[in-house]
């Protein structure tokens, strides 16, 4: 049997510089994850799950969507962030990855999205595989037929025996403040956006010490994707895989999301997950306010049923363990 042990970090806290009618068009990769296939056991191939966004900017919407968003919040927000949230989704456009062997094609769907599985062999792998400080990846180029745009994808391979540590990223690496709609506008559209003390230092030293790969799962839209890899870069987190929604400006859940308990919802989730792949979970952190009473009862009750050695709270990345012995 295959024994992948996964370490779940996750929240529990229960400029306007010019105008351009430049309408661009571009794609959003976001990194993905390999994992060999076993469906046959001569198999040496790996399998691939994409997902990525072709996207045209609506620069009039954006504008549109600033000044809301300003006389709501009484805050200038940043035009480049607001710019992916009011763009236009290509559909049935046909993109493909053109550096493999044989090109993998397909068509976006009527939201310009396309989420993609396939295989890929291992002389392919031997041929593209990279090794850095960020673990071991491939490179593929995604280009959409018929346009000059051609984006760089990663691809982070997860092996069978190895550990992988899957984070979220509001207020528990990059402080949002998500118990307030008002903060969470704030965090999410103004400013540049702030570690959580600490934490960057401690993956560092888990990827080192475990050869560990890394996976960001957010409630956070996909379009914050390329604001949210250069703060992961900028605070020198571990690269890895990410794992988002997708919604925009027009869809009636955007304000809704901000205004509603998506983000805070995580303990439950995670604790199911626990009850059903027990022997793959390493062990649970989960990241609360200082002095948070209320919210440390309702972990409790969550987690009633998880022995209390594989789950525990922190409020920084000091708080957590540095060495993590796996039984």
């Amino acid at each position: 049997m295959v024994d992948i042990f996964v370490y779940i970090i996750f929240i529990f806290i229960i400029k306007t510089n010019g105008f351009l009618f430049d309408d661009k068009e571009d794609l959003i990769l976001l990194p993905s994850v390999a994992f060999r296939d076993h469906s046959k056991i001569s198999s040496t191939n790996w399998i691939v799950s994409n997902q990525e966004w072709y996207y045209e900017e609506d620069p009039l919407q954006a504008k549109v969507m600033e000044k809301i968003l300003e006389k709501t919040i009484e805050k200038d927000f940043d035009i480049n962030r607001i710019k992916l949230f009011t763009a236009d989704g290509q559909e049935n456009k046909k993109v493909c990855i053109d550096n493999f062997n044989q090109s993998i094609c397909t068509h976006t769907d009527h939201e310009g999205r396309i989420k993609n599985t396939f295989q890929i062999s291992k002389n392919e792998i031997d041929q593209l595989i990279q090794s850095d400080i960020n673990g071991t990846k491939i490179l593929y180029q995604q280009s959409v037929f018929n346009k000059n745009i051609r984006t760089i994808g990663e691809i982070y391979l997860c092996d069978d025996n190895g550990i992988t540590f899957i984070s979220d990223i509001d207020d528990t690496i990059k402080v949002t403040g998500v118990t307030s709609s008002t903060e969470t506008l704030m965090n999410t559209f103004t400013g540049s956006y702030k570690s959580v003390l600490g934490m960057s230092d401690i993956y560092q030293y888990w990827q080192k010490k475990y050869n560990a790969t890394f996976a960001y799962l957010t409630a956070s839209p996909d379009q914050l994707y390329p604001f949210l890899r250069e703060f992961i870069n900028r605070e020198k987190f571990p690269l890895g895989s990410f794992h988002m929604r997708h919604f925009t400006w027009f869809d009636t859940n955007f304000i809704s999301f901000f205004m509603s308990n998506n983000y805070i919802e995580n303990p439950d989730i995670y604790a199911s997950i626990y009850m059903k792949y027990p022997n793959r979970i390493g062990k649970i952190f989960i990241r609360k306010y200082k002095n948070d009473t209320i919210g440390q009862q309702r972990l409790e009750q969550i987690f009633n049923n998880i022995p209390q050695e594989n789950w525990a709270t922190f409020e920084i990345g000091s708080d957590l363990p540095k060495d993590i012995f796996l039984v």
